[in-house]
């Protein structure tokens, strides 16, 4: 039986570009002062911090699967009986590196891992220079009976890869972390968090760093509507966006609102 209700929370932090013990800390530090939910996301290269002069130290601050990270968020969750998503860049071999998120049950376990399938060369991205794009499987894990999925920043803009997610792994929530600078295409990233969720008819919690070139974090629920029902949002201080997945309203929102069975068969 799954239970009605999933708290997930958004962790807005400021980082410290190329020093993974400070933002391990201060990823902690927002969980500790975050209030109970079932699930922390934290940003994209949440370990390592997101810019240039991080991908070009990459030899220094790439990790394993069951690195540095992994043993520090492991820790916490299995202390506060809770689920961490959090991101680093993943050493695969010797001098080829992915971008990855991974999620520690309240066991202590690694629950799910995903390297980014999309790798971003476009407004001020340079990813395409330093890192590989991953070559599977997409992740996803449970959670209280439900199933939760894994997107990194610019995979939201690859529908077919989250309607994978919902029609054949049918979660019910997507985990966004993201590193999204103000450029060109920061503006559009909300809408495309809201048309990802309003066809999938899924949650999404879509974070972003802290920072006058970051920051607005997303919690997006399965159907807006401009009135009870809207997209929320921070601003660019670091901050906690807390969200409540609820499975009975996202029931009820699936048969109003039929897009999946509506699907023609001839695409």
């Amino acid at each position: 039986m799954k239970t009605e209700q999933i708290r997930v929370a958004g962790l807005q932090i400021a980082q410290v570009e190329g020093n993974r013990q400070a933002n391990i800390v201060a990823a902690i530090e927002a969980i500790a002062s975050a209030g109970h939910h079932d699930i922390y996301v934290l940003p994209d290269l949440s370990s390592s911090g997101y810019s240039p002069r991080v991908f070009q130290a990459l030899d220094e601050l790439a990790e394993e699967l069951e690195g540095p990270s992994n043993k520090a968020f492991a820790e916490v969750a299995r202390k506060k009986g809770c689920r961490i998503c959090y991101s680093f860049p993943r050493r695969v071999e010797r001098n080829l590196f992915t971008i990855c998120t991974a999620v520690v049950d309240s066991r202590g376990e690694l629950a799910a891992y995903y390297d980014k399938l999309h790798v971003c060369s476009t407004g001020v991205c340079c990813e395409k220079d330093y890192f590989v794009a991953g070559r599977g499987p997409l992740g996803t894990f449970e959670v209280k009976g439900a199933k939760v999925g894994l997107a990194i920043c610019y995979d939201i803009r690859f529908p077919e890869m989250i309607r994978k997610l919902a029609l054949e792994e049918h979660i019910v929530l997507l985990l966004h972390p993201g590193g999204w600078p103000k450029d060109e295409g920061f503006f559009s990233w909300p809408i495309f968090v809201q048309t990802r969720a309003m066809e999938n008819h899924i949650y999404i919690m879509s974070t972003n760093w802290a920072g006058l070139d970051n920051g607005r974090s997303v919690f997006c629920p399965p159907f807006v509507d401009g009135r009870s029902r809207t997209i929320e949002t921070l601003d660019d201080s670091p901050g906690v966006l807390s969200g409540v997945v609820d499975l009975r309203y996202l029931q009820q929102v699936r048969e109003k609102y039929p897009y999946q069975s509506d699907r023609s068969e001839f695409y």
